[in-house]
């Protein structure tokens, strides 16, 4: 498990040993929040068609030096239009502070200046300004662009560290279609001497007039944040940082009452072929919190009490942030000056959609442990290696160890061995069927063997949360679809949430001798993107091939110097047939 930076005095404290040691609340003031993280979000191109996808990276830092901070796991990243509503959300991956992602834009989406903004769960202590802002165009060619008056206020942001000095060069200030573009990064510190560093580096087309700065609507724009308020501010509940996985927090109450119960036991499940399980025993104040680690994309959980005959509501808190902060956003002014940037870029994203089945793009990296909580099994039977029984009780009774059915007033239960100590325990087992919870040994007996893939048996007593089992028997479908069971007869409730994004391998084309005869068009609107390139000694380079599309093209390297020094530069050149 990572540790945490010496944050707490003295000693190096887990997530795991906090949870257990001090209450959230008291945690926080154990600390005094002196800790604060700082963010920043970097994005491949300032303007987007609706169809492309935002290519982004995050870097967190230690406030107090602006090192990269080894705190928070993970970094809340939303793209929100000017009525703060969110036009998408992910959650994303930080490795010792730093982090990618992207975001596919929907062809829904109207035409304007968006707020991208990230920060993490323990920046949530803190007043909203704290978080990182940045402003992306979205234009839909086929919807109304939505024309207003610009304003002809300057868009400025203020720089809150030293920062460090980067030249980028190229050989050339236009360049042929597929020709190859070297940059050259060279990297100074604030006393000029060489230095090293970590950048992200964009390549993306820009309407022509960027280049010149025509009026309010050539410049790149960039947010203006207000100034942080001078009250104290107080979050609406208090946050731990997510050092291991995602929390997803909430409260108990009794069943259609706004009362809170305490001690209560609720299991968490996440259903499917890697079905996920989780436990946590509600405070004083019904307050339940459940660490979900390494879970990627989309998740359906189901919450229910350990109680079969409790009667309960379920509360979760939401897992983004609800506090935001007033932003001066310039209005996006289209005129003349976008027909032929618009013009191309419309046919480009048909273009790439024609031949989207057989040109490469990003990659999305399978990821997790395939281990299921409970980790190695003491007994597994794949049930396609043995004599198929129709009923499950002849299936149990003939081959598998360790699982004891019995029966009591024409109700099933089931009983298991302790190898370790070679006993019957006493209470019955947890039973799961692809990852949900089943309390009644009835409920499993009716399942239809056939549909049953696999069935994993722990064999020892399991400790688990505020939970304590006497072993585990777990049952798997061919599909993790609950195959077989009625969801009636489960009590409880659902609820969807998302998961950590799975990483992303970032994919452009290379004309080598090889390949520089191919056919295929190329009309990416971003030509390079790379979220981590290392600056050593003060030189980087970064190579990549120029497309079909002709245009003004825009290098934008951002990132943060070994010493904490803060690196952003911008230049541009053209591509001509």
């Amino acid at each position: 498990m990572r540790k945490l930076k010496a944050i707490f005095g003295r000693t190096l404290l887990t997530a795991s040993v906090l949870l257990s040691v001090l209450p959230a609340s008291n945690l926080i003031q154990a600390q005094d929040i002196s800790y604060r993280e700082e963010i920043h979000i970097h994005h491949d191109g300032p303007v987007y068609l609706t169809g492309d996808r935002i290519r982004f990276s995050v870097t967190c830092l230690d406030q107090s030096n602006h090192l990269l901070s080894p705190l928070s796991r993970l970094a809340y990243v939303e793209l929100l239009d000017s009525e703060n509503t969110p036009l998408a959300q992910s959650i994303i991956d930080l490795n010792d502070g730093k982090g990618k992602g992207d975001i596919l834009l929907p062809f829904t989406a109207t035409s304007g200046n968006y707020i991208l903004r990230a920060y993490t769960k323990w920046m949530r202590n803190f007043p909203p300004e704290d978080y990182a802002y940045s402003i992306v165009t979205i234009i839909n060619p086929f919807k109304s662009l939505g024309l207003s008056e610009s304003s002809e206020k300057p868009a400025t942001r203020k720089v809150s560290a030293p920062t460090a000095g980067l030249t980028i060069s190229t050989a050339s200030e236009v360049y042929r279609s597929r020709q190859k573009v070297t940059i050259d990064l060279g990297l100074t510190g604030v006393e000029g001497r060489p230095a090293s560093g970590l950048v992200s580096v964009s390549v993306s087309k820009v309407p022509d007039f960027f280049m010149t700065g025509q009026g309010n609507s050539g410049k790149l724009p960039v947010v203006v944040k207000k100034k942080p308020s001078q009250a104290s501010f107080k979050p609406d509940r208090h946050y731990l940082p997510e050092t291991k996985g995602q929390f997803l927090t909430g409260k108990v109450y009794e069943s259609g009452t706004t009362t809170p119960k305490a001690n209560e036991l609720i299991y968490l499940s996440i259903i499917g072929t890697q079905p996920e399980f989780y436990t946590s025993k509600a405070d004083s104040e019904g307050v339940i919190r459940f660490e979900i680690v390494d879970f990627y994309g989309q998740g359906e959980a189901h919450l229910q009490s350990g109680d079969p005959d409790a009667n309960v509501d379920i509360i979760i808190d939401p897992s983004f942030s609800e506090a935001f902060v007033a932003l001066e956003v310039p209005s996006l002014s289209i005129d003349e000056k976008w027909e032929s940037y618009l013009t191309q870029a419309s046919q480009n994203m048909q273009v790439r959609n024609v031949y989207s089945s057989i040109i490469p793009f990003d990659e999305h990296q399978p990821s997790g442990d395939s281990l299921p909580f409970y980790g190695i099994p003491d007994q597994k039977y794949y049930l396609d290696d043995y004599t198929r029984f129709p009923l499950m009780e002849e299936v149990l009774r003939e081959y598998v160890a360790g699982i004891f059915p019995r029966k009591r007033n024409d109700e099933f239960y089931f009983k298991m061995v302790n190898v370790e100590k070679n006993e019957i325990m006493n209470n019955e087992p947890l039973m799961l069927y692809d990852g949900l919870p089943i309390k009644k040994a009835n409920t499993i007996m009716e399942l239809d063997p056939r549909l049953v893939k696999r069935i994993d048996v722990v064999t020892k007593r399991y400790l688990m949360g505020g939970a304590i089992f006497d072993g585990i028997t777990s049952f798997h479908s061919y599909k993790g679809d609950l195959a077989g069971l009625d969801p009636a007869l489960i009590a409880g409730q659902d609820y969807s949430f998302i998961g950590v994004q799975k990483g992303a391998k970032y994919v452009f084309p290379d004309y080598d001798d090889a390949n520089s005869t191919s056919t295929l068009p190329d009309f990416r609107n971003t030509l390079y993107w790379a979220d981590s390139k290392e600056i050593s000694n003060g030189l980087g380079v970064v190579a990549f091939f120029a497309g079909d599309d002709t245009g003004t093209y825009l290098i934008d390297v951002e990132g943060i110097s070994d010493s904490g020094d803060l690196i952003s530069q911008k230049k541009f050149f053209k591509v001509e047939k």
